[in-house]
């Protein structure tokens, strides 16, 4: 890195930069030797975001009609929406001495650097069918008996007694997701102020009011849950679930409390996240160890071709080692999506992007600009959960 830099300082006189009919070119062809701009007849032509970064960070002079433009004039000429944010990306990777350029530059094709995370699954027969009480007013159930208890300890179903101490009580509480799931399953429920009994449906009503998009949630429990993973509420992580593995059980053999190693958080297409509550979420699953799943259900085909989320740009990283991959070299290893703290990103933006990403055999990186302009970014991972139609990531705060 510090020898380019090197390089490039002691060029700034000779490696001008020239404005003509808002093409942007220099004559100086060792510009494209450190992998900026497309080199056509004896040209090198620049993006605009290449523009600003040269003559902002490497000093190098713009001329207009043989006169040189200042910064401020340059910044002004080639703004548009999110540039600022781009820029900043652009110019963090390149002064990591990491090479990035724009995917319209390269020939795209599927490059076999996207790691699929394969989870195991298993099948589980519910032969229990216990009456559940459930509260309306407060979206949760109780139940009773040998039977219930039975169902948390096999299949760990609500909590028996008291969290973490089983003892400390003789009955069976039920959140809400896990309510809806056994009433679909085929488990008889009691509305208790009525004393009659309610179905799935009402009861997916009832929750509907007080816990927005259930549907979708359900949804992920329900995937999940169908193939022998334990999903527990992520209240105190931010996320929607903490999740176990197929075969977990509440208590080991020890005696001891078992501890989740993933959490789930569930993305509907339909709903937009600040970043900075992204940020929060992954940050506090990373705090705590725990690998951070991100579920965007619903999305349809038609989605995929109605929402083509733009991507900012392609990526080359580091082989093992200090060495660093080359464009003239090496397959590129991500795509870029540049984001600002303050913007929203939907479920199905996000899904978008990440369907991108697999095409391309990529994997994607969502580079997030703060106020001071220092960037997060965060690593998505595809998840192959057996036979599921919906897809899910793995997301991971990453230092380049």
């Amino acid at each position: 890195m510090y020898a380019e830099g090197n390089r490039m300082k002691s060029q700034k006189e000779e490696a001008k930069i020239f404005i003509k009919n808002d093409l942007i070119f220099s004559t100086n062809l060792e510009l494209s030797q450190s992998f900026f701009g497309e080199k056509k007849n004896n040209k090198v032509y620049l993006h605009p975001i290449e523009l600003f970064y040269l003559s902002n960070i490497r000093n190098l002079k713009v001329l207009e009609k043989n006169e040189e433009l200042p910064l401020q004039q340059i910044f002004k000429r080639f703004y548009s929406p999110s540039y600022f944010v781009k820029y900043n990306v652009f110019r963090d990777w390149r002064e990591r001495g990491l090479f990035i350029t724009f995917p319209e530059r390269i020939s795209l094709k599927n490059f076999g650097k996207s790691p699929i995370k394969k989870y195991p699954s298993s099948t589980y027969n519910l032969n229990t069918k216990i009456t559940i009480y459930f509260l309306k007013e407060e979206c949760f159930s109780l139940a009773f008996g040998k039977e219930a208890r039975s169902l948390f300890e096999n299949h760990w179903f609500g909590q028996w007694g008291v969290y973490k101490n089983v003892d400390r009580g003789n009955n069976l509480t039920l959140d809400p997701v896990e309510t809806a799931y056994l009433a679909k399953k085929g488990f008889k429920v009691i509305e208790l102020s009525s004393d009659s009994e309610i179905t799935f449906e009402e009861i997916c009503k009832e929750i509907q009011k007080r816990i927005p998009y259930f549907s979708r949630i359900l949804e992920v429990y329900e995937d999940w849950r169908d193939r022998g993973f334990i999903l527990k509420t992520g209240f105190k992580f931010g996320t929607h679930f903490r999740v176990y593995f197929p075969n977990a059980r509440p208590v080991s053999s020890k005696k001891e409390w078992v501890h989740s190693k993933h959490v789930l958080h569930v993305f509907p297409k339909e709903v937009s996240m600040p970043m900075s509550e992204w940020s929060r979420a992954i940050r506090v699953a990373h705090s705590v160890r725990k690998t951070f799943i991100m579920a965007i259900p619903g999305m349809k085909e038609e989605d995929y071709l109605k929402e083509k989320t733009p991507i900012d740009f392609v990526a080359w990283h580091r082989k093992s080692g200090s060495q660093v991959e080359r464009p003239d070299q090496d397959d590129p290893s991500f795509l870029v999506l540049s984001l600002n703290e303050d913007e929203n990103l939907s479920g199905k933006m996000l899904a978008s992007a990440l369907d991108r990403a697999d095409e391309l055999g990529l994997r994607l990186l969502i580079a997030i600009n703060d106020r001071e302009t220092s960037i997060t970014y965060y690593l998505a991972n595809r998840i192959d959960l057996p036979d599921s139609e919906h897809k899910y990531y793995e997301i991971e705060w990453f230092t380049p």
